[in-house]
């Protein structure tokens, strides 16, 4: 059961591919207010690439883990909207997030250490004769905002034995190499990659550890950060490092991310495009 936090206005995060020149955003949040007077919504982005259900679910993924764990997070994301599609509530220790299920909360459901999922089917928690065409309005914003309103998911709908997980892209690791892929392009043009989860164990040494993204590793690997090269595009990169600033403006990095992620980036500049790499890119270490 999730604990209510009484002193403080419930939170709502906003994640969305609706871009900022409509009133879409706009309008699903003045549903909320309707419902909620006193909800705090936050908007993690509305600028996921139109229709682009893996980024988003990676930027939600990034992002949920840093609000408190009764915060509701709405994600619409929906090219399947009006379809077969499910809209559906998923509650977890981390929070309960409000989606289509198309498989948006894939990191969020494998991170999960247990969860309950319902279809949102229960219409006293839409607004009334909800079109075909913009749910975010008329189903998950009222669900999002009667669920931080306290209302319990069980009463939402019926119940899910699970959400839909995406296909991930996986590592691929030989004595020589570990290759991945790139899996998303920020706004600043830095490429992260999906060879993750790495720690620095000393100044010079990494470690990657086992995670449900990276099936071939049931241990984790140590490797000397400044004794492999990192192929990207058209380029190979000497040594990783662990900020930007460890190279001097315009010299292109691999270093590691906020999350532990592998990221191509260059110093004051966009890698993606000086590297011509995209998502979907390989990006291999060499161990040797």
């Amino acid at each position: 059961m999730r604990l209510m936090t009484t002193n403080t206005p419930p939170i709502i995060t906003i994640l969305t591919d609706f871009g900022t020149n409509d009133g879409y955003v706009g309008t699903m949040k003045g549903v909320i207010l309707g419902i909620l007077p006193h909800a705090q919504i936050v908007d993690i982005t509305n600028q996921i690439q139109p229709q682009n259900i893996l980024q988003a679910a990676s930027v939600l993924s990034d992002a949920y883990r840093y609000f408190p764990p009764e915060t509701v997070h709405l994600v619409v994301v929906d090219p399947g909207v009006g379809s077969a599609r499910d809209p559906i509530a998923l509650e977890t220790p981390s929070g309960i997030f409000v989606a289509p299920d198309n498989g948006v909360l894939t990191y969020v459901r494998l991170e999960a250490e247990s969860f309950h999922a319902v279809k949102l089917d229960n219409p006293d928690y839409w607004l009334p004769t909800p079109s075909s065409t913009f749910h975010g309005r008329d189903i998950f914003s009222p669900a999002a905002a009667h669920l931080a309103s306290g209302v319990p998911i069980a009463k939402m709908g019926s119940v899910r034995a699970d959400v839909t997980i995406l296909p991930l892209p996986q590592i691929t690791i030989t004595p020589t190499t570990i290759q991945g892929e790139a899996i998303r392009i920020d706004h600043f043009g830095n490429v992260l990659t999906n060879i993750a989860y790495f720690h620095w164990v000393d100044d010079d040494t990494l470690e990657l550890q086992p995670t449900y993204q990276q099936n071939e590793v049931t241990a984790p690997i140590r490797i000397k950060a400044a004794d492999v090269q990192v192929t990207a595009g058209w380029h190979t990169l000497t040594g990783i490092y662990r900020t930007y600033s460890d190279v001097a403006p315009g010299q292109h990095v691999a270093l590691i991310g906020s999350r532990g992620e592998l990221e191509v980036s260059l110093n004051q500049g966009n890698a993606s495009e000086t590297m011509s790499i995209r998502v979907g890119a390989p990006v291999t270490i060499q161990l040797s």
